[in-house]
């Protein structure tokens, strides 16, 4: 972790909003870095006729550089960036001196969609392409290793071009999603949240609607995916959304947003929440498999990076039945750090004689009675009684199992008993007895069977609902988890200070258009994000040093007769901002 010391707090740091022409500059050099224009190009551009008045090049720096300038993502305001360009930047992208028409920006936007959802979209042949690991510029092979471009590597490529190659991301993930309400007015309810089996428990008094409309005459329909359909909206379905600050939940109509953010390792120094995936699905969709497609969309990604061997996941997900969540995550070599819900935790019969199941770890039952049933912690709960708590299932997790080894490559994986592991003196296992006296002593009877000093194998189909590396409730787990507040604060910076991703953000009806518009808005957050991360830290701007630009002029004050201007220098002299 950095001192916090040296944090210069955002409005201190004098920093101006991007102009225009910085904007176009960090569109155009993320548009290249993508390396998506040829492919866009290749579809778009017809070979025979009349060229193309509105090229891909305006389309894909249009609404790189209004997702810049931090706006809602509609077309007719794409447009008006694109005309408040100057003529030189408008004719490096290929737009005749007249004003470009919305049915020209229209038309281009569909086009692209319509690549994506036929998968002709695709890296032509005889496209150069860069090597990110060596910075060489190499022929398109044969057979391009980037073909065909599907939707998940349109967005992955694009946010990984937002993503500087000094950055040197975790490895860890911290995944959410969060509710994204369609435009389309809502023309039909039904009684009860049409949600997947998986989801959490939904209470009824939470969703109860004493404003609710009675439904329109053929409404709802019943959509591609046999469910039900109440908005003109194809892909919109029924969702619910949790309470937040101590509200009630709600039902809406659209997609669930699900989202990947680059957190710390547990040792690791602070690093930049970035934002890594993006994964949009019809609201009430299964999370389990939406979560595994947005590992899997990072996966893909990236060879210069480091591998995926975390996630760190809430109640949506390790709530979700083994096989269509924690099965696939083990499978892929990951670790899942998950909470738990209460339907989750109580106690049950261990594998072997002599152990339990407690809050989905394995104890022996040399386990005191009074750690056995700890309570949860509630929404609220004082900070002080929070870490009594902590301390108490500290206690309780002496006596857990505890890894022995690494998981094989068939899932399985050995763990040994407190006694073994050196945490609890068991006079069964007479090594143990050697151990300082601070260990606490079980009290197993001499010669009866026990399992503190046992090792034990357990396959990956054995507690596969809750197991984890860290027992839950202890002060470790809670450092351990407490490291997903960096896809909590991506949902602060998308819901409410930087964006405003709500009902109306995107004017358009669709998986594909939304995800579109989604995905360009994200990757130009990604581009501020960092910009003011090292502003605060008092280092330069990755995207400035990649643009080539001098150092921003920052803000000016004036303090009695005198004006200065605060300056990254005078910040990093240890000068105080004018």
């Amino acid at each position: 972790m950095s001192d916090p010391a040296r944090l210069v707090p955002l409005h201190r740091t004098g920093l101006r909003k991007l102009t225009l022409e910085q904007a176009v500059r960090r569109a155009q050099l993320l548009v290249d870095r993508s390396g998506l224009l040829p492919a866009v190009q290749a579809h778009l551009h017809a070979e025979t006729g009349a060229p193309r008045e509105f090229t891909a090049r305006a389309l894909l720096v249009g609404l790189a550089t209004h997702a810049l300038r931090l706006g809602e993502m509609h077309l007719t305001k794409v447009l008006s960036t694109l005309a408040d360009l100057s003529p030189s930047a408008r004719h490096d992208l290929g737009l005749s001196e007249e004003a470009a028409t919305y049915r020209m920006l229209w038309h281009a936007f569909t086009g692209l969609n319509r690549a994506l959802e036929t998968g002709s979209l695709a890296i032509p042949h005889n496209h150069h392409w860069v090597n990110r690991a060596t910075g060489e510029l190499l022929p398109c092979p044969a057979h391009c290793p980037h073909q065909p471009i599907t939707t998940g590597e349109f967005v992955g490529r694009l946010l990984d071009a937002s993503v500087p190659d000094s950055l040197q991301l975790t490895g860890v993930l911290a995944i959410d999603s969060t509710d994204f309400e369609t435009w389309a007015r809502r023309r039909s309810w039904n009684r009860a949240p049409d949600v997947d089996p998986d989801h959490l428990p939904v209470q009824d008094d939470e969703t109860h609607d004493d404003k609710r409309l009675p439904n329109e005459p053929t409404w709802p329909r019943i959509g591609h995916d046999g469910r039900a359909q109440h908005t003109v909206d194809w892909d919109a379905r029924e969702g619910y959304r949790s309470g937040t600050n101590g509200g009630r939940g709600q039902v809406f109509c659209g997609f669930d947003l699900h989202l990947a953010v680059n957190a710390r390792t547990t040792t690791g120094p602070e690093v930049p929440f970035v934002f890594t995936g993006l994964h949009l699905a019809p609201a009430g969709s299964h999370k389990g498999e939406a979560g595994i497609a947005l590992i899997d969309q990072v996966r893909a990604r990236r060879p210069d990076q480091p591998p995926i061997t975390e996630v760190l996941a809430d109640r949506g997900y390790s709530y979700c039945t083994p096989a269509r969540w924690a099965h696939p995550v083990r499978a892929r070599g990951i670790e899942a750090t998950i909470d738990l819900h209460p339907n989750q935790r109580g106690q049950h019969p261990g594998p072997i004689p002599g152990t339990v199941i407690i809050d989905g770890t394995l104890f022996t039952d040399a386990l005191p009675p009074p750690l056995r049933r700890l309570p949860g912690f509630p929404i609220g709960m004082a900070k002080e009684d929070k870490a009594a708590l902590h301390q108490r299932y500290d206690q309780r997790a002496a006596y857990a199992f505890t890894p022995h080894s690494r998981p094989d490559i068939d899932g399985y994986q050995r763990f040994k008993g407190p006694a073994v592991a050196k945490r609890v003196r068991c006079p069964n296992y007479p090594p143990s007895l050697r151990l300082p006296h601070d260990r606490p002593t079980t009290r197993c009877a001499r010669g009866m069977p026990c399992a503190c000093g046992k090792t034990i194998t357990l396959g990956p189909q054995d507690m596969a609902w809750t197991r984890q590396r860290t027992v839950w409730g202890t002060s470790a787990w809670a450092a351990d988890y407490g490291r997903r507040s960096a896809v909590e604060s991506g949902n602060a910076e998308i819901k409410t200070h930087r964006l405003h991703i709500d009902r109306g953000f995107t004017r358009v009806m669709g998986t594909l258009k939304n995800t579109l518009l989604l995905a360009f808005a994200i990757a130009g957050l990604n581009v501020v994000l960092l910009r003011d991360w090292h502003a605060k830290r008092q280092r330069p701007d990755p995207w400035a040093t990649l643009t080539g630009e001098p150092e921003q002029p920052r803000k000016t004050r004036r303090t009695g007769t005198k004006r200065r201007t605060t300056t990254l220098a005078t910040l990093t002299a240890g000068e105080p901002p004018g």
